[in-house]
This record gives structure tokens, C-alpha cells and sequence, in this order.
């Protein structure tokens, strides 16, 4: 029974439930009066309060622009409607900054993207395709868990359009993000001062410019394109092979755990057809397009043309005529002005005066199929003035361009044997370590230590992975660096080095009746024009580099009476120009006047309707061997850039003969009445670049081995080694070029002369920091220590012991010890010349030069002495070798003094005291340099050999 006091509790509970059931009875009449009010605010504000100051920007007539867009004069703005089926269009974007800076009109970067609506924001987003799956459903599910959509950036939806779509602020995207897609280059940027240069819309893509001051104050063009990635079912991707040297798009299918590889890599091309599959040669449905930009000169259009209408020769084989279609924009008759680069409509040819001196041409591919949507060439005219000096620091570091990794990694640890900074000016060089070291640093922080070699830390990672290290899947955006005119401007600058040159050899130019472009022969300097457009033509047809083109012909054949080329089996290689120098040498070509016949294969491989089967099987033939940008790294000593000819060694001997012919007639010859001295001292410094160049070349056959891209079943092998008589003539050219003082064929006149001028503006601040005296000593210095750095190095020293390994038992080997030994031998040749009569300090018995190269070399054997030298696998060998060297030396540096010492000069005696008390320290001491110092390669502190001697 229920109590009293519950009974009680009860009622009150109902009553008190009654009266709140009267209390809250109205309240659904108050949500239906708030909902009524929500339903009644719209989302968004009216269209035309938003355009408000707007006007629309007209289609092309007759047309229906891919979005609309409305500018504000007044207030520099944009504004655009995206369609109502924006989420359903592929987009791919581009960026470029069209003019303000050196580098204007060169491709910035490009994104394949879509729009993607969440709430009142819109997200622009790169969707997936690098990792997918075409297997089962639990496969797709699985992966597409893991691998998925990237948001690139996102804005605010403004309103909704007349049309139905959103309507976004495209200077909210490009302006104020301008950083997401330019990242640092507009830091800084003034947004505050925007003008809008150009908004068109094309019924599939649209064109938008902006002007502002970036960080440096300079005003600069901000160029975006839009464009919808068109349907093309008729397109079928071809699968790329590493024969052949295409540009790829990579995809990694996980679909089918039972294939041999996971990942998937189609050519980059055009999508080119027959417009009548029944002729043999048909023109295609669509040709490849170039506009030449008008301000290209107009005394070097016809090798502009000539160098993009060249390639037709490869599409003609394969049935296509006129594949590819030139025309001249022309400002002065308004033909095809209505064009512009930016717009990814158009593929065009620029011209720049940056006074850079450079030449590129990206292409941009669909990143699904690698079907090629767009491409431009910029052409940067500093390479013909010769007046840049890109090439001035180039050069260095073309110097460890067949370093391995390894190579790379203990240059890092050791800057006082890098030939990168050895051979920059001296006020520079400190500069230049310190930048490869960061460099080397953020790379290790990043854990991509494992850095193309043939990139020196300062610059761009070419290849491995993006700016955010995220693996990249396009070569086409691995590998956009092309050195190709940057080096080339040293050629030309060489040739210009004074008329003289060019008056040296005046019976060889003019045979077209002495035209002139710029100062220069015609027949010089236009074909060196159309080389270039050849080569960067066929970067956009989606041929990469191929660096062993230039070993189609001996050195001899080229140069002889009625060769007319091609020089070359790839245009794709870096060419120097063919300067045959001497009293009755045949001046062949200057350089190659075509493509070559591994061109032909190439574009026969990537455009040929049907089976490539039989095109693939002839890629064993010595004009189809290939190797690029990744191989220059390797033991390959043919896979390098500007070396020359069947046997590259011929090219560098020919090279070094002209150097020490030419360096005799800079007094007289090269240097007019009138002149500057300064012109001295730049022709020296131009000659021992060459010189340099072709000490590189050599030290590249060291431990070489050729590489062929083969199969099984050809008959070739991948791996073979380089002769061993081969080998040892490279190694007596190093030596013999570097090591002795006549190397370099200074006399006390020419150095007298050797001066700069000064001038206190952006064309001369660099010279004001140079002494007016020539720096004899670190420069020749600078080029000794990098030759024993090419000569003894990781790479080097494990190649020639690993070919070691590998020969037959009766085969001819060049081994370590007879490098090293070598090596010694040129190095310290005094020690078994005797003096003749008593030498004194301004007549030593070794010279100044000759005992820092000693005393160089004296450090580089301490350093291999110690167990943690570096070198890897050689280590141990290594380390024995030069600790045997060092007692070597001990005992014959004792002898010299005991027998002539007190025939020595005074240099000369303190030098080899001191050589023998560091040796013995070295061997007689628990101190090893590398080993107290856990490797890290710090200066070797001589001192401390010293300062335990008590």
C-alpha cells in the first residue's frame, strides 16, 4: 500500500507537471515561428550586391565561357561563377610569372585539380592518382582507406551566381594565396597595389593576370591558367621501357599483388592520329602547334623555325606529315597577337633578355594517361651575347658530376677537397662551403641524404622528391633543370673572347659571305641557335636527355674534309661546340646541324601506331645507346655532358693542345692597342676553364665502366669494364695536365699583365673583390687539389676496386695500388731528381706550387690512413695503401735530406722536414686525424702533429 507521504509526493508531481505541460505548450508555435524566420535569411547575400562596380567580361562570340567572370576596375578585383557542374570537371592549372623577373615567362608550376563544395567554402583539391587500385572491391576499398585526396587550398563561396554555380574571389585565391602557388618568390608581395592585367574566359579555360610589387619592390606579372582536362577516349597510353629516354608518369597499382612490379609508367607524348589512317603519310587530326613570340629577333627567326620544323623528319617516318606546324606572331601586322604564352591553349617559343643566358622547355601531361596537354620554350638571349657568367660558376661543379653518393656525402664532411668550392674565386669560396653544407644538412634533416650527385647542394633537388619531400611521380617535373645554353654561353663566350680569337681562325668562318649576327659569324652563331630550339623541341615532345649521343663519330671523321654531321646520335646531348684548332686541321661542323638517328628510334618508339616490339629490339645498335641526367653519377665515363666524339679522350687531348697553343697569344694577339690589360687575365681564366673541362672529362675513365640498357637475350652485357690502357691514358692526362708548373703556362710577362678593372656597379661589384694581382698560388692550387679529389675519392677508388673483382684472371686491370702509386709518383718527383748545384729560395728545387700540391697531397694520405676515411667497402685497403705510401715517403724524403740537404734551399729543406716529422707522427701515434675526429672530416690541424713532439 502505497504511504501517505508518497501518495502526497505523487500528486504533487502531476500537478506540477500539469502546470509546466501549461508553461510549455506554446513552444512549437514558437520553433514554427523561428524556423519560419531562419527559412526566411538566405545563405548567402544577393548576387547583386556582391557584383556590384563589377562588369562581365565577354566570351568570344558565339561561345560560352568555362566560368564567368566580372572585374572591378576600381577596386582591382575578380570575381567568377564556376558552372553548377563544377565538381564533376577535371581542371589542370598553371603558373607562370610573366614578366618582372630574370626568369620571366618560364613555367612555374601546374596542379591537376577540382573544386569540391563543403558548406559555404569551396576546396581546391589534387586528387589521387599516383597510388590506386584497379583490383577487386576489397582492394580499391583498402587503398583508397590509405591514399587519398590533398587539399590544396580553400575560399569562402561569396554568393550564388546567376547561372546557378558559386560565385568565389579569384583575388583571394591568386592574390593573397599567390604564396601557395609561386611559394617563396612572392614573399613580401604588395597586394595592396594589384592591378588586374588580363580575365578572359575560352569556353574551356580561362586566363587570368595580375600585376603587383613583390618583395624587392619590383612590380612583377602573376599569370594563372585554368583549363578542363578534355575526355579524350581516343588516347591510349603507351608504357614506357628505359631504353628509351621518355619523360614518364608513374602510377603505383596495387590492384594485382601477383605482378612483378606494382608500379605503372606511361610515356609522356602528344596525342597524335592520322587524320586518314588510310595513307602512308597523312598529316595528323591535330599538329603540335608553335607560335614564335614576336620578340624573338627577327635575324634569328629562320633557326628558330628551322630548329622546330627539323623534327617533322622523325614524325615523317612514322606516316605523320607536317606534325609539326610553326607560325610567326608578328606585332607590327597584329598577326596571332591575339595569343598569348600564358593561355594553355597555345605552345609557344619566348624570348627573354634576362642576360642569363638560359633555355627550358617543360611540357605539361595529363597526369593519368602522361598524354602532353601544353608546352612552351623559353629562349633567354644571354647565351649569345656571351656577356653572362652563369657558366663561370657552372663549371665547378661540373667537376664532381661523376661522383657517386658516397662521393657526395664525404665532400660534404671535407670542403677543403671539394672541388666545388676549390674552384670558385677565392673571396667566394667560403660562401659556397657554407651553402653546401646547409644544403647537406637540410637534406639529412629531411632524409634525403641520398642526393643526385650531380647537383651540388646550392641549387635545386632535381630529382628524388618535391619541395615538401613528397615522392614525385612525373620526370617531367623531376628533371626541369636544363643546363643546356647556361654552358653553351661559354663556348660562345669563348669564341668572343676578343675578335682575335675569331680572326685566328678567319678562313673558317664567313663561307656565307661574311654576315654577321650580333658580332659573330652567321654560320657560327645560327646554327648554335637552332641546336638549342632542337633540343628544348624535343624536352616537348617528351624526350628527355640523352648523354650518349655525342659518341656517334671519332673526333678525326668529324673534323674532316666533307663530314657535314650530324655530330651527334642525339640532340638531347649537351654539345660543345667542335673547335678543330691548328695550322692545317679540317674545322669540322661547328656543331650538329640535325637531329640524329637515336632521335629518329626515340620518337619511332613513342608515336608509331602498333606494336613497338621490333623498334625496341634494335636498341642494342651503338647510335641508340642511351643514358641521362641520373647515369651522370655513375661509372659510365660516355654518359656525361659536353664531352665529344667516339672516344672522349681524343676530344680532351685536342682540347688541352688548343690551351696551350692559345695561351701563347693572348699578349700579342688577343688584346688590341688600346685595351684593357683586364682582357688578359679574362682569357686566361676562359683557357683554364677549358683546360679544366678537359682534365673532367679524363678523370671520368678512371674505374669506368660502360653501361647498357640491355636485356636478356641481346647480346651485349649490362655491365662492361673500360680497357685498362684506356684507363691509364686518362690518368696520364690528369696528371700530366695538373701536376707539373708548365701545365699551366704562366710566365712572369703574362702575370704581369693578368689585372681586373674595377667598377663599382651591379656589371663589375664582383671584380672590386678580386686582388688586381692574380691569385697564383690558390688558383692553381684550387685546380691540383681537385684533380687529387677526382682522382682519389670514394667512388673513384671503389670502382677500380670493385672492376678489380670483376676481371677474367688473364685480364688486363688498372688496380688501386697502381693509382695511388701513380698518383705519388707525379706528385712527388723531386725526390729522385738531384739537385744541381746549391739552390736557393728564389731558385728552389721544388717550387712554390709544386710543394703545396705536395704537401696537399701529404694531408689526403693522412686522411686515408685513418680507419674512418669514407671510403666504404675500400676502406681498409685503402688505409693500408696509404699508410705503406707514407712510410714510403718517409724513408725517401730522409734519404733526399741526408744526402742533399745541405744542397736544398731553404723552402725546400723546411718543407720536407716538415713533411717527415708529420709522417712520422702519424705512424708512430695513437693521433689519427679522421679517427679523433669520429670522420667528420674537419681541416686536418697539421699543429697537432707538432705540438707532441716533446
Amino acid at each position: 500500500m502505497e504511504s501517505s507521504f508518497m501518495g502526497q509526493f505523487r500528486t504533487l508531481v502531476l500537478a506540477g507537471a500539469a502546470g509546466l505541460t501549461g508553461l510549455i505548450a506554446p513552444a512549437p508555435a514558437i520553433a514554427m515561428a523561428a524556423s519560419s524566420q531562419q527559412a526566411a535569411r538566405p545563405d548567402f547575400p544577393p548576387f547583386a550586391s556582391i557584383s556590384e562596380g563589377f562588369t562581365e567580361v565577354a566570351a568570344p562570340e558565339g561561345t560560352k565561357g568555362m566560368y564567368r567572370l566580372w572585374v572591378n576596375k576600381k577596386d582591382q578585383r575578380i570575381i567568377a561563377e564556376l558552372p553548377r557542374t563544377f565538381e564533376k570537371q577535371d581542371l589542370f592549372m598553371s603558373w607562370t610569372v610573366a614578366g618582372g623577373i630574370q626568369t620571366s615567362a618560364v613555367h612555374a608550376g601546374d596542379q591537376y585539380a577540382r573544386f569540391k563544395r563543403f558548406g559555404k567554402r569551396l576546396a581546391l583539391i589534387e586528387p589521387n592518382f599516383a597510388t590506386i587500385s584497379t583490383g577487386d572491391t576489397e582492394s580499391r576499398s583498402a587503398t583508397g582507406r590509405v591514399f587519398t585526396d590533398r587539399v590544396i587550398t580553400e575560399i569562402p563561396i561569396l554568393t550564388m551566381g546567376p547561372g546557378g554555380g558559386p560565385i568565389i574571389d579569384m583575388n583571394q585565391m591568386f592574390v593573397s594565396g599567390a604564396r601557395t602557388f609561386f611559394g617563396g618568390r612572392v614573399s613580401g608581395a604588395n597586394s595592396r597595389l594589384v592591378t588586374v592585367e588580363k580575365a578572359k574566359t575560352f569556353p574551356t579555360n580561362v586566363e587570368i593576370e595580375y600585376e603587383m610589387p613583390l618583395g624587392n619592390g619590383r612590380f612583377a606579372t602573376l599569370a594563372y591558367s585554368i583549363a578542363e582536362i578534355p575526355a579524350r577516349s581516343t588516347y591510349k597510353p603507351r608504357m614506357a621501357d628505359d631504353r628509351v629516354g621518355y619523360f614518364t608518369t608513374s602510377v603505383k597499382d596495387l590492384g594485382d599483388p601477383s605482378a612483378d612490379t606494382p608500379w605503372k609508367r606511361y610515356i609522356n607524348r602528344w596525342n597524335l592520329q592520322k587524320a586518314d589512317p588510310s595513307l602512308k603519310l597523312s598529316p595528323p587530326k591535330e599538329p603540335i602547334i608553335f607560335y614564335v613570340e614576336h620578340p624573338v629577333p627577327v635575324r634569328y627567326r629562320r633557326w628558330v623555325r628551322d630548329g622546330l620544323l627539323e623534327w617533322n623528319k622523325a614524325f615523317e617516318q612514322v606516316g605523320f606529315d607536317n606534325a609539326i606546324i610553326v607560325y610567326q606572331q608578328d606585332k607590327t601586322t597584329g598577326t596571332h597577337m591575339d595569343k598569348d604564352p600564358e593561355d594553355a591553349r597555345y605552345n609557344f617559343i619566348c624570348w627573354t633578355n634576362a642576360d642569363m643566358g638560359f633555355a627550358i622547355g617543360p611540357s605539361r601531361a595529363n597526369p593519368k594517361t602522361g598524354e602532353i596537354l601544353d608546352a612552351d620554350i623559353v629562349i633567354d638571349e644571354g647565351f649569345i651575347s656571351g656577356w653572362v657568367d652563369t657558366w663561370d660558376r657552372q663549371i665547378p661543379h661540373d667537376s664532381v658530376e661523376s661522383f657517386g653518393t658516397e662521393t657526395i656525402e664525404w665532400l660534404a664532411t671535407r670542403p677543403e677537397y671539394d672541388p666545388r668550392v676549390l674552384l670558385s674565386p677565392r673571396h667566394e669560396q667560403e660562401n659556397v662551403a657554407r651553402q653546401i653544407a646547409e644544403r647537406y644538412a637540410q637534406l639529412k634533416d629531411e632524409g634525403l641524404r641520398g642526393m643526385h650527385p650531380s647537383h651540388d647542394g646550392i641549387g635545386k633537388l632535381v630529382a628524388g622528391a618535391g619541395p615538401d619531400g613528397e615522392a614525385i611521380e612525373s620526370t617531367e617535373h623531376a628533371v626541369t633543370a636544363c643546363t643546356n645554353a647556361a654552358r653553351k654561353a661559354f663556348d660562345v663566350g669563348f669564341m668572343r673572347m676578343n675578335a682575335d680569337l675569331l680572326g685566328l681562325m678567319g678562313p673558317k668562318l664567313g663561307a656565307d659571305g661574311g654576315q654577321t649576327l650580333d658580332g659573330v659569324p652567321e654560320e657560327f652563331i645560327g646554327p648554335l641557335v637552332k641546336d638549342l630550339i632542337m633540343h628544348e623541341v624535343g624536352h616537348t615532345l617528351g624526350l628527355r636527355h640523352n648523354f650518349k649521343g655525342s659518341q656517334l663519330v671519332s673526333y678525326k671523321e668529324m673534323n674532316s674534309e666533307g663530314f657535314e654531321g650530324p655530330t651527334s646520335s642525339s640532340i638531347m646531348d649537351y654539345l660543345p661546340v667542335n673547335i678543330a684548332f691548328g695550322e692545317d686541321v679540317v674545322q669540322g661542323p661547328w656543331t650538329t646541324n640535325t637531329i640524329g638517328p637515336y632521335d629518329m628510334w626515340a620518337i619511332a618508339y613513342g608515336y608509331a601506331p602498333g606494336d613497338t616490339k621490333e623498334i625496341l629490339a634494335r636498341s642494342n645498335e651503338p647510335a641508340l645507346r642511351y643514358a641521362t641526367d641520373e647515369d651522370t653519377s655513375g661509372p659510365d665515363p660516355m654518359a656525361r655532358r659536353f664531352d665529344n666524339a667516339e672516344n672522349p679522350l681524343d676530344y680532351a687531348d685536342a682540347q688541352i693542345a688548343m690551351v696551350v697553343e692559345l695561351r701563347t697569344r693572348i699578349i700579342d694577339e688577343m688584346v688590341d692597342d688600346g685595351e684593357g690589360w683586364a682582357k688578359a687575365r679574362r682569357a686566361y681564366e676562359m683557357l683554364l676553364r677549358k683546360h679544366r673541362g678537359a682534365i673532367g672529362i679524363a678523370s671520368n675513365w678512371i674505374g669506368g665502366s660502360t653501361v647498357n640498357r640491355v636485356k636478356k637475350g641481346m647480346e651485349l652485357d649490362p655491365i662492361e669494364s673500360i680497357p685498362a690502357d684506356q684507363q691509364r691514358r686518362a690518368l696520364a692526362c690528369v696528371l700530366d695536365n695538373t701536376m707539373p708548373d708548365a701545365a699551366y703556362g704562366l710566365t712572369p710577362e703574362l702575370l704581369r699583365k693578368m689585372t681586373v678593372e674595377k667598377w663599382f656597379d651591379d656589371g663589375g661589384i664582383r671584380d672590386t673583390q678580386r686582388d688586381a694581382t692574380y691569385p697564383i698560388h690558390s688558383s692553381i692550387a684550387g685546380v691540383q687539389r681537385s684533380a687529387l679529389t677526382q682522382l682519389l675519392n670514394p667512388s673513384t677508388l671503389n670502382r677500380v676496386y670493385d672492376n678489380e673483382f670483376r676481371a677474367e684472371p688473364d685480364e688486363d686491370v688498372l688496380t688501386v695500388p697502381e693509382v695511388m702509386d701513380t698518383v705519388k709518383a707525379s706528385v712527388w718527383t723531386e725526390l729522385g731528381e738531384r739537385p744541381e748545384g746549391r739552390r736557393t729560395a728564389s731558385d728552389p728545387h721544388v717550387s712554390s706550387l709544386r710543394r703545396n700540391l705536395q704537401r696537399s697531397h701529404l694531408e689526403r694520405l693522412v686522411d686515408l690512413a685513418g680507419e674512418n676515411n669514407g671510403f666504404g667497402a675500400s676502406s681498409t685497403a685503402v688505409g693500408s695503401l696509404a699508410r705503406a705510401q707514407l712510410r714510403d715517403l718517409e724513408e725517401e724524403i730522409g734519404e733526399v735530406l741526408s744526402r742533399d740537404g745541405n744542397r736544398l734551399d731553404p723552402y725546400t729543406r723546411a718543407h720536407l722536414a716538415d713533411a717527415r716529422a708529420i709522417i712520422d707522427r702519424v705512424l708512430n701515434s695513437d693521433y689519427i686525424y679522421n679517427q679523433a675526429s669520429g670522420g667528420s672530416g674537419a681541416p686536418i690541424d697539421l699543429m697537432s702533429f707538432f705540438s707532441r713532439m716533446d
